[in-house]
């Protein structure tokens, strides 16, 4: 794939406004954020990036599914809506054609993430945390968010291509996002099927509540790099069988 064909595919959603729809969920994000900020104690302020990175997995299992399927489906249905797939075909190699559309809602997804961490140290300067920044945490939420992110992606790309009807991955988004909400409360075995899931399984912490003090208590959680290894694995296997399934089928 080169810089060109990225271009050219830029070029055919300047008039869609794709861009709009990331921007418009991390200032969603912002405003919730920013409702919480309120009357800080010096012990909020002392643990306050700890805290939103224990809130943003939770927030991101409702948000960034249906934000993906919008996404998906605003960049696919330029070709799906006009039938246009024999056209298409005698000129690129189908492969590439979805590559290419694939990358272009992936750097949509990225654009979110790191505006996602960019909010988290806003925040900080905003209302003086001090909490030194956890560095480290911050890389991980990205990478684990960016990894989640990517899998429920490729559920929704390969949907919108395949779908005449864009209301069947617009649903699938928004039913994902209730799954992975209430997967929180099922039982690790099963919480681990559900694909949605995945944005919260990485958080840095867990939540408590100290009845004596009267203060909501974050226990460090440790982070199951076995799972992550794995996740990663089976997005990279899911992602090639959808393409695969993409190529093969008859359009």
């Amino acid at each position: 794939m080169t810089m060109k064909e990225l271009i050219v595919e830029y070029r055919k959603q300047r008039h869609l406004f794709v861009w709009l729809i990331p921007l418009a969920f991390l200032a969603a994000l912002f405003l919730w954020g920013g409702a919480g900020q309120r009357n800080l104690s010096d012990y909020d302020l002392a643990q306050g990036y700890s805290y939103l990175l224990c809130q943003l997995p939770v927030l991101n299992c409702i948000i960034m599914p249906i934000m993906l399927a919008v996404i998906a489906s605003r960049i696919c249905d330029i070709e799906v809506k006009g039938q246009t797939w024999k056209l298409l075909f005698t000129l690129q190699d189908k492969g590439r054609f979805y590559d290419r559309k694939f990358l272009t809602e992936f750097l949509y997804l990225l654009l979110f993430c790191v505006g996602e961490l960019g909010i988290l140290l806003l925040y900080g300067r905003i209302y003086g945390y001090t909490e030194p920044i956890p560095a480290i945490l911050c890389l991980r939420h990205l990478a684990a968010a960016l990894l989640a992110g990517s899998a429920v992606l490729t559920l929704q790309h390969v949907l919108s291509l395949l779908s005449v009807n864009q209301i069947v991955p617009l649903l699938t988004g928004l039913a994902g996002s209730f799954l992975g909400l209430f997967s929180e409360f099922f039982p690790a075995a099963v919480a681990r099927l559900v694909l949605w899931g995945y944005f919260g399984a990485f958080t840095p912490y867990r939540i408590d509540w100290d009845e004596a003090a009267g203060e909501v208590l974050l226990v460090p959680k440790i982070f199951p790099t076995g799972l992550f290894i794995g996740f990663f694995i089976f997005t990279v296997l899911f992602s090639l069988l959808c393409r695969y399934i993409f190529v093969r089928k008859e359009l």
